[in-house]
């Protein structure tokens, strides 16, 4: 999980730049589900047609409009704010995990797993200090955390009976069907740069989801949410050396606060 999260800062880099190179976000959605497929092309012919066979199409479904929404609020929200802020709001999805993963998982709410959680989130603020201004970024980013909470969520109920790449696989499937009519209406020529960043950031987006769907198999998914916060600091460090954004001072004390909220979780064994 701990892989996945620092992937996370990669994706949110990645295409922060492809965008600000004049990709529209609709070809950057739709680009990386093929190119996704183009990356399991491999397993797909080795496999046969067997490999995407499923009895759990509507969960499939599920997790691809989740995965879809949360890609899309994701992607408005690190163009629309610092990088450090972005991915801060946006790691607010433990808040929504923990209820989540109670209503719908049923999994034990435990006191160490809220205490952890609210502190981590404590932390986040600490490192993104919101400046005050109102930006339509911020609740793009909140509703990112509560879309990317949910594609959490719905992981753990999969990878019960489904492969990680199958999962991956039909949520790359739907991510094109669904962002292909609107890129041929908005279409305008990628530059090189554009489509590298693309490319290197669904690379990082691959790696993190086929790494949170073997952390979602074997943990519970209220113990796994706060380790995401790891992505905070890296985050804020690329910000400012890519993009010139001061990540503040509470940058080392929010990193401090968030890791002393996890390693407390850990030892108390979740």
């Amino acid at each position: 999980m701990l892989f996945a999260a620092l992937c996370g800062a990669g994706i949110s880099t990645c295409y922060r730049m492809a965008m600000q190179d004049g990709m529209p976000v609709a070809m950057v959605a739709c680009t990386r589900g093929l190119v996704t497929l183009v990356f399991l092309v491999p397993w797909l012919v080795r496999a046969g047609p067997s490999a995407l066979a499923t009895r759990r199409p509507l969960v499939h479904l599920a997790r691809g409009s989740a995965g879809i929404f949360a890609f899309m609020m994701q992607l408005l929200a690190v163009a629309w704010l610092p990088l450090a802020d972005a991915v801060a709001l946006i790691s607010a999805r433990p808040l929504w995990v923990l209820p989540l993963a109670a209503l719908l998982l049923h999994e034990r709410v435990r006191r160490n797993r809220v205490v952890a959680t609210v502190i981590g989130f404590v932390g986040v603020m600490l490192i993104a200090q919101p400046t005050g201004e109102f930006s339509l970024g911020t609740p793009a980013a909140l509703a990112a955390g509560l879309g990317a909470g949910l594609v959490l969520i719905l992981f753990k109920t999969l990878s019960s009976t489904e492969p990680a790449t199958r999962v991956v696989a039909w949520y790359a499937i739907l991510s094109v069907l669904f962002w292909a009519p609107v890129t041929l209406w908005t279409w305008q020529a990628p530059t090189l740069f554009a489509m590298a960043m693309v490319v290197t950031g669904t690379v990082f987006a691959l790696a993190s989801d086929l790494a949170a769907s073997a952390a979602a198999k074997r943990c519970e998914v209220g113990l796994l949410a706060p380790i995401e916060y790891s992505q905070i600091p890296a985050s804020a460090l690329i910000g400012w050396a890519l993009f010139a954004e001061q990540p503040g001072r509470g940058l080392l004390a929010g990193t401090v606060v968030m890791f002393g909220a996890t390693l407390y979780l850990l030892r108390r064994g979740g």
